[in-house]
């Protein structure tokens, strides 16, 4: 019989459960696409704000509350 004290688990599976390098990757990816779109608006100031004005408009026309 074995208990929970002698069992050997396999190194990837330690890792696994313990975290590491991938622990994160849902903010990373996320902070990514900020950066990216950052830069955009630091590169093209006014085709960003068309954009967001545009995706406003259209947003808050769909989304109308009356």
């Amino acid at each position: 019989m074995s208990t929970a004290t002698n069992v050997r688990y396999p190194a990837d599976m330690m890792r696994a459960s313990q975290g590491g390098r991938d622990e994160n990757w849902m903010e990373g990816s996320i902070r990514s696409m900020v950066e990216s779109v950052e830069d955009y608006a630091h590169r093209e100031p006014l085709k960003f704000a068309a954009w967001v004005f545009g995706i406003g408009f259209v947003l808050g026309w769909k989304i109308k509350p009356w």
